[in-house]
């Protein structure tokens, strides 16, 4: 497969983008209601607040999903117009959307400069599209990893290597108070909010895990099958845990990047995975959003921002609960819209990324023949 053409892609990977777009579009207008509304501490803040965190899995699996599908689909090495083909349409639209959402957060939010806005987003990642960073990362690691690592080592001491990696890197940023210990350090907070998110330790467990289910894709299946009884199980208690450290005040921050999440999300994956793998014939709407899934991702928190100068004047008429669907339809749809009309235009691409191919997925009679094969031989 080395410079070939990739393979059919895995039809597992449209439910994955799907959950995790649409988890991240309801995420972000349960945190616009929290914003807006003056709620309390009260039943209705703790419903919604542990809505976002069962939603955290989001980013993650976009993470997750990318280094999979590089690992299935190259088995030797990387193509040779890969990194050209992902700057033209991750790394510019990045650009173009981290433009875009300082104008916007300029406008609507006066006390902040559209320069410091710019420098802001690019250079301490804040804004949405730092997920992208994260990816080039990886996309750089991938090709070291495989060569160094992958072909020196068990797959296994890699990926508990991996995980105890990310989980003491996010723990110390979990527990650790810079303002008491290192308070005499200058752009404290920044740089322990850059740190915190944006090198690669931060998620190297996603990117390991992923690369071995991606790479041994049939077996990967195979034993999800072989553990189908136990998945839900394990992804419940996972968000139990989940939800205990947050209301037992043991971490506070509502963020992707606590160490509860990690297992939280890789947990919700093979869920997906299993679930999906039972699917014989993909619903379209599921197809269709994970089409547009990038797109989705990239504009819908910039019409988060407009929509929520729009329902803060009406907060005493609209219930909470009407704001989050609204939000959650709106921004979607017209994420989608916008998308497919750039896509039409030939440099609408390099601005809010390429519509995904309407790619052809693998057969389900020869991987359900592979993993019965599979599953037999244990």
């Amino acid at each position: 497969m080395a410079g070939g053409k990739m393979k059919p892609v895995v039809k597992e990977i449209f439910l994955l983008r799907f959950v995790a777009c649409l988890g991240i579009v309801l995420m972000h207008s349960v945190t616009l209601v929290l914003d807006i509304y003056d709620i309390e501490e009260n039943t209705v803040f703790f419903v919604l607040t542990s809505l976002q965190l069962a939603l955290m899995f989001g980013t993650p699996i976009f993470i997750f999903i990318s280094e999979f599908v590089i690992a299935y689909s190259y088995s030797d090495e990387l193509p040779k117009r890969f990194y050209k083909k992902r700057f033209s349409y991750i790394f510019l639209p990045f650009i173009f959307i981290g433009i875009v959402d300082a104008v916007l957060h300029s406008i609507n939010i006066n006390s902040i400069d559209f320069e410091k806005k710019v420098l802001l987003n690019f250079f301490e990642g804040d804004f949405h599209g730092y997920f992208i960073i994260i990816i080039f990362q990886f996309y750089f690691l991938h090709p070291l990893f495989v060569k160094f690592i992958v072909s020196k080592y068990p797959a296994y001491k890699v990926i508990i290597t991996a995980c105890l990696l990310n989980f003491v890197y996010l723990a110390f940023f979990n527990f650790f108070d810079p303002f008491k210990y290192l308070y005499f350090l200058p752009y404290i907070e920044v740089e322990w909010t850059v740190l915190n998110k944006m090198p690669f330790p931060a998620w190297i467990a996603y990117f390991v895990v992923a690369y071995y289910c991606g790479k041994n894709y049939e077996q990967f299946i195979a034993l999800l099958h072989r553990f189908r009884y136990v998945l839900p199980s394990i992804c419940l208690l996972m968000l139990g845990v989940l939800l205990a450290s947050q209301w037992s005040g043991l971490i506070t921050e509502v963020h992707s990047k606590r160490i509860d999440v990690i297992f939280y999300t890789l947990s919700v994956a093979f869920l997906l995975f299993f679930i999906a793998s039972k699917i014989r014939n993909m619903p379209k709407l599921i197809i269709f959003i994970s089409r547009y899934s990038f797109g989705i991702y990239l504009l819908h928190p910039l019409f988060n921002i407009m929509l929520k100068s729009f329902f803060t004047k009406y907060i005493d008429v609209l219930s909470a609960s009407i704001v989050i669907v609204s939000t959650f339809l709106i921004s979607t749809v017209c994420s989608i819209c916008v998308t497919y009309l750039l896509n039409k235009w030939k440099f609408g691409p390099y601005l809010v990324g390429q519509v995904h191919a309407k790619e052809k997925a693998t057969s389900n009679k020869i991987r359900a023949s592979k993993t019965k094969q599979l599953v037999n031989h244990r």
